[in-house]
């Protein structure tokens, strides 16, 4: 009989001294068993509950050590993006936190690649917005990363998703139609607007037959869309050379943004916008130092030689 006791307390020893190691708070052991990716010696669903802490200074400082180690954190990162929420657990913030970080890692995150992408279709909102950051960032071949992008534009029209594709540049050229009807649609976000406009010019000489477009959106009303269509011609380059004529009928525009985008553009579509240099001459007396600047720097390219002179200080001379 005492025996058994022994045996007993032995055995109750024993499975309180599991339920500890279980339970202690780095929870190796647990992630051990689990087949968990460890980082720091520490499992995923460590750095988890780092992540969703209820301490600003804690999620702070587990950001930081999980970005500084960037590709040996890749695979613990890797899991805490995918990982779902639970009836008792919510995953959602530490995810997000998980996609900013591979983010700012970049290419050395090359690995995470997949599970950035299969995230473009998750149920949250702002998640998929962070992985369409996501994509280009890890270095996600153009191949697979345009076109996923472009289908999760076609669903929502969202700013990161439109940068993300900018990212591309050239290699975005088949998103060129549906970044047009972004910029028609006047019943969304001006800024989301813009940005479409801004990713065709980063598509570069692809993106000539973008022109008209753009030149039509040099006459919209709102004056980010005018600036940032302007702005794209000049990214297109010669190919947009039919553009001139619009361009100069914007340096006027009452927007200095425009005004600056538009003559910085003539200068970047180079000779065939020669016929623009009396217009942009005038600028030189603008109101706005950023448009003599731009006008300046666009005279260097067409017209050096009437470029005015520099005055000589002679002021030391008796």
């Amino acid at each position: 009989m005492r025996t058994k006791h022994k045996q007993l307390f032995a055995l109750g020893v024993l499975a309180i001294g599991l339920i500890a190691v279980w339970l202690e708070p780095g929870g190796r052991l647990r992630g051990r068993l689990q087949g968990e990716a460890f980082f720091q010696g520490y499992p995923v669903h460590y750095w988890q509950r780092q992540l969703q802490s209820s301490d600003p200074v804690v999620v702070e400082t587990t950001r930081a050590e999980l970005a500084a180690g960037r590709r040996s954190a890749t695979e613990v990162l890797r899991a805490l993006l995918i990982a779902r929420s639970t009836g008792n657990w919510d995953t959602s913030s530490s995810r997000c936190t998980a996609a900013e970080i591979l983010t700012a890692i970049g290419e050395e995150a090359a690995a995470a690649g997949d599970d950035v992408v299969s995230t473009l279709t998750d149920s949250d909102t702002y998640l998929r917005r962070i992985a369409a950051g996501a994509v280009p960032a890890v270095g996600v071949p153009a191949s697979r990363g345009v076109p996923a992008l472009l289908e999760l534009l076609k669903r929502e029209r969202s700013v990161e998703v439109l940068r993300a594709l900018s990212e591309y540049g050239g290699q975005a050229q088949p998103a060129l139609t549906e970044l047009g009807k972004v910029l028609r649609d006047r019943s969304i976000d001006t800024e989301v607007r813009w940005n479409a406009a801004r990713t065709i010019g980063k598509v570069r000489e692809k993106a000539v037959s973008e022109v008209a477009l753009l030149v039509e959106h040099l006459q919209d009303e709102e004056a980010t869309v005018r600036e940032h269509s302007a702005e794209a011609l000049g990214d297109i380059g010669p190919g947009a050379a039919t553009s001139v004529p619009a361009l100069v009928a914007v340096l006027t525009d009452k927007a200095t943004r425009v005004r600056r985008d538009a003559v910085r553009s003539l200068g970047q579509i180079g000779p065939a916008a020669q016929a623009a240099v009396p217009d942009i001459l005038k600028l030189l007396k603008d109101p706005e130092p950023i448009v003599q600047q731009a006008a300046r720097t666009a005279l260097e390219t067409l017209a050096p030689d009437q470029l005015p002179k520099a005055k000589s200080d002679h002021s030391d001379v008796p």
